[in-house]
Parts: C-alpha cells; sequence; structure tokens
C-alpha cells in the first residue's frame, strides 16, 4: 500500500498495539508507514486481522484515499481476513460524503463478492446516501425494492423515506400519511421524525401547521426523553424562520440540559427566552445559575 520502510517495534507485535499506534497518528503517509511495517513481522507470527485492517481503511476513506482503501479489501480477502459489513458501509458512505453516489452502490453491490450479505442496516445506508443526493426518483424505487424483499419497515428506513418525501411540496403530504401510519407498522415517531416534518413544512411555508406538530412533538415529551440536542437544532430552525416558541417549552429544553451537564447550552437558551420576551420560571434560574455554580 504504501513505503515499505522499517518501524522500530519495541515489543512484541499485536493488532491492538498497531491499531492504537496508527490511530493516534494523525499524519496519513507515517499511518500507513506503521501499518506496512507491521506486515514486515510475519516471521514472528504477526498478521493483520480484521480489527487493523477496518482502522486502516478508515484512516484512508477519511482522507479520501478510496484506490488504497478498495486495494485492502482485496488484500482482506486474498489473506482470507473476516470482512464485516461496515467496512463496506463505512466505504459506501466516504464515496456519499463527496458525492460519487455511483461508487458507493458499485461497493454495496460488490459486498456478494466478499461473501458478505448485506442487512436491512446496508439497504437503509444505501437509502439515505440516494435521499441525501437528491436522487429521489431512484431513491423511491430502492426502497420498494428494499420491502419487495422482504426488509421490514423500520423508525430508520421511514425516517429516510419522510426525509426524501420532505424534499418537495407536492409530497408533503405522503409523508405525513406515512407518520401517520408509523404506529400500524411497530414503530413511534421519534424527534427525528417530527424535526424532518417540521423543517419541511418550515420550508414550504406551513408555518402554522410546524407549529401545531412542534406542539404535538412537546406533548409527547420528545423535546426531552428523546433527543434534546435534536431538539436544540430544531429550535435553532424555527427560531431563525421567526416562529416562535412557549416558556413551557424553553423551561423543559434548560432543565434537561443542565441534567445533563450541557450548562452553556441551557444558559443560551435562558438568554433566548429573555430576548424572546418569556420570563423563565424560578426552578429554571436555579437550574443554571446551580449548575454554574457547583463547577466553581
Amino acid at each position: 500500500m504504501g513505503s515499505k520502510a522499517m518501524f522500530k517495534w519495541s515489543k512484541q507485535i499485536t493488532p491492538s498495539l498497531v491499531g492504537q499506534l496508527f490511530q493516534a497518528e494523525r499524519d496519513l503517509q507515517k499511518a500507513i508507514l506503521i501499518f506496512d511495517s507491521a506486515t514486515a513481522e510475519y516471521a514472528k507470527g504477526f498478521q493483520h486481522d480484521h480489527s487493523t485492517f477496518s482502522l486502516m481503511i478508515s484512516k484512508l476513506v477519511s482522507a479520501n484515499q478510496f484506490r488504497s482503501a478498495e486495494e485492502l479489501l482485496n488484500r482482506m480477502k486474498e489473506e482470507k481476513c473476516n470482512i464485516t459489513e461496515d467496512i463496506f458501509l463505512s466505504i459506501c458512505r466516504a464515496y456519499g460524503r463527496v458525492h460519487r453516489l455511483l461508487d458507493a452502490v458499485r461497493i454495496f453491490h460488490t459486498m456478494k463478492d466478499f461473501q458478505c450479505k448485506p442487512t436491512k442496516k446496508s439497504y437503509i445506508t444505501v437509502f439515505a446516501i440516494l435521499v441525501e443526493e437528491n436522487q429521489l426518483k431512484i431513491a423511491l424505487r430502492f426502497y420498494r425494492h428494499m420491502r419487495e424483499i422482504g426488509i421490514p419497515p423500520s423508525i430508520a428506513s421511514l425516517n429516510v423515506l419522510i426525509k426524501a418525501l420532505c424534499k418537495n411540496s407536492g409530497t408533503m403530504d405522503s409523508a405525513f400519511q406515512i407518520f401517520r401510519e408509523m404506529p400500524n407498522c411497530g414503530c413511534t415517531p421519534d424527534s427525528y421524525t417530527y424535526g424532518t416534518l417540521i423543517n419541511g413544512l418550515c420550508r414550504f411555508g406551513k408555518i402554522g401547521k410546524a407549529k401545531e406538530l412542534f406542539k404535538e412533538m412537546e406533548t409527547k415529551c420528545l423535546c426531552t426523553n428523546g433527543d434534546p440536542n435534536r431538539a436544540f437544532q430544531l429550535y435553532l430552525s424555527m427560531r431563525s424562520r421567526g416562529i416562535s416558541i412557549n416558556t413551557g417549552t424553553f423551561d423543559s429544553l434548560v432543565e434537561c440540559f443542565c441534567e445533563r451537564g450541557d450548562l452553556h447550552k441551557a444558559a443560551f437558551i435562558v438568554d433566548e427566552m429573555v430576548i424572546d420576551g418569556c420570563v423563565p420560571a424560578e426552578g429554571t434560574w436555579n437550574a443554571v445559575v446551580g449548575g454554574f455554580w457547583d463547577r466553581r
């Protein structure tokens, strides 16, 4: 893969030692040197395993070194090393990140050549990449294919489907239909589901409906019991569109972030409350001030 220059090993080589060394190395070329020099120690019994190959492939794709990453895949096959689904998906996601959709799909289809059968996780990953790249017609065909081959609906796949349908004003009604039917599939909408729908409504100027949905999200405690960081991002999105938030939501988010020790977000929300003309409850003030006092 790279230079075979020797790296001095101070003790017996193990996969965990090799992994720790090149994972800690920020310079890619030096990491490759460590990885390659270890293979020169075969005479002493060392050989790369799934963990070291996986870490090296992750480093390579993070630096957009896709050819080298795929070469390591082939080397794993030649050395009869176990190749898991997650390794393929890391390459798929990396290709998706740089908008190389065809390569992401190609890697997905090559999994069977490595005796690695794609699970629903792989299908949902590719589906999400298609949606992210705005290939909506292909994405919806792919989703239908998923259902035809027996992959059941899940919260993850339905969230991606709703995201696809929220990209066009003409399909927002379909997104809501799926949203309302989710419980029939054994799936409970989460904060991500609500956030996707609310952002879609705001994007197409349906502010009143967005407010109603946000209130529904509050009543189900998804702002705090679900993913408060997601709720916080949703709050910022609504604020940027001039949508006011009620005092109860402010108080709930502040309390939740204080409990999690994220006092800076809590203090930010209190500042926003005051700017909005809301008066924080006494407990809200006490939670923030007490949190910072305890950190003295």
